[in-house]
């Protein structure tokens, strides 16, 4: 029963994260980093670093729902939690420098860190689901590994572009959105104990 109620808490605090997160970077310029939303000035700076940390929380109780399903699929959103939580609490610099096309400081590194790590370890939970829940995994695989991919790239061979701060928004979309579904179809779903 507690999973289920993990579930469900996992679903509503991942929906006012994202909505909340969506609500940040929405006014910022699309050839900018999402993570600039969050740097003290930014209009709703506050509003990004809360809503990182509700996302996070919806890791960590997904992560609870998911263990009776797979331990590796709960570890994983178990590792990833504390790396969202820390993305939104470390933030950039301004502009959000990225090696190898921008000087960056110590701070800057850990707040890419945090975000690229927890985001790797979203986009294996979604690969392991394929061994329990293969339409989770189907729907992961479709909406969110696309973006994060070209999202990849676009930080890697590009750097600050329409194209990177496009595919890191629509990274974000759709691995939120595979958060909260994925917490509705533990809430729903008895697990075998």
């Amino acid at each position: 029963m507690i999973n289920r109620w993990a579930a469900a808490g996992s679903a509503v605090v991942g929906s006012f994260g994202a909505v909340g997160l969506a609500t940040a970077v929405a006014g910022s310029a699309p050839w900018r980093y999402v993570s600039e939303s969050g740097v003290p000035g930014a209009p709703h700076a506050p509003l990004y670093q809360v809503s990182l940390v509700l996302l996070a929380c919806s890791l960590a109780l997904l992560a609870v729902a998911t263990r009776p399903v797979c331990g590796l699929i709960a570890l994983s959103l178990a590792l990833s939690s504390p790396l969202a939580a820390l993305s939104g609490v470390v933030h950039c610099s301004p502009g959000c420098p990225l090696p190898p096309y921008e000087s960056t400081t110590p701070q800057d590194l850990v707040h890419a860190a945090a975000a690229i790590g927890a985001l790797l370890l979203c986009a294996l939970a979604i690969l392991l689901y394929w061994f329990r829940v293969r339409w989770i995994a189907w729907l992961g695989m479709l909406i969110a590994w696309p973006p994060l991919i070209l999202s990849a790239v676009g930080v890697v061979f590009v750097g600050r572009s329409l194209f990177t701060g496009v595919m890191e928004r629509a990274a974000l979309v759709g691995v939120s959105a595979w958060v909260v579904v994925a917490a509705v179809r533990h809430a729903w779903v008895r697990e075998p104990q």
